[in-house]
């Protein structure tokens, strides 16, 4: 069992009970948070190990470092959650709530329970919203005649960017109750999409059943002082 976990034994669920539901939903909450974040770590731990270029090799690192510093965080919530569920019954006898005004029961009987944060992405990563978002709805043909696709899609760095500036998109746009959508289909979905399944895009030597590691585009250095620097007069 995880050190930092609170064990759900019949006697922690009685003792818990008569504790503030506040304190034991912010320790419900930061256990299942340090569950998802250590899942994360387990994950981005793999992807590192994997053999990759040396481009997503710094993706995958830097991918492991953000999941172990937010893995960090879940434990010192998940400790600091604890503190304040087990001071919480010493904290309630020091002095009794006063009883409320009728002033003040009739200002509470009328508010409403805070509404969501809908500006709070729906997903964590482009590949949760590839996965459950983008792909169960643009459903193509892939076969050698019409669009191609690759199952390692994540080891192409232009599909990496694409899904995921789809994605940042998506989170915005979606927020627009009246033509967002719209917007998102017409302005990136489509266009984004027939970039990525041309048989002449980025997964041009992949298919369903085999990855190619994309080469870069030759490229040659320009002499030394070719471009002008910051200050200088461009192209006389």
């Amino acid at each position: 069992m995880d050190d930092h976990m609170i064990p759900g034994s019949p006697e922690k669920a009685i003792d818990g009970a008569s504790k503030p539901n506040s304190a034991q939903v912010r320790l419900d909450t930061a256990n299942q948070a340090l569950v998802e974040a250590k899942e994360a770590v387990r994950i981005a731990r793999q992807k590192a190990g994997e053999e990759l270029s040396d481009w997503l090799r710094a993706a995958a690192t830097d991918s492991l470092d953000q999941a172990t510093r937010t893995r960090d965080r879940a434990i010192t919530e998940v400790e600091e959650a604890t503190k304040a569920l087990n001071a919480a019954p010493m904290k309630e006898s020091t002095a009794a709530p006063a009883p409320a005004t009728d002033l003040e029961a009739g200002a509470g009987a009328g508010e409403a329970d805070p509404a969501p944060d809908d500006s709070q992405p729906m997903f964590e990563t482009s590949e949760q919203f590839l996965l459950h978002q983008l792909l169960p709805l643009y459903i193509r043909i892939i076969d050698s005649r019409n669009n191609t696709w690759c199952r390692q899609w994540f080891r192409h760095p232009e599909a990496l960017s694409r899904v995921d500036a789809l994605w940042r998109a998506w989170e915005h746009l979606r927020l627009d109750g009246k033509t967002g959508m719209s917007v998102w289909w017409k302005d990136h979905a489509d266009p984004q999409m027939a970039v990525l399944l041309s048989r002449k895009g980025p997964f041009y030597e992949c298919d369903l059943n085999r990855h190619k590691e994309p080469d870069p585009m030759p490229c040659d250095i320009a002499p030394e002082g070719w471009f002008p620097k910051e200050g200088e007069i461009p192209f006389p």
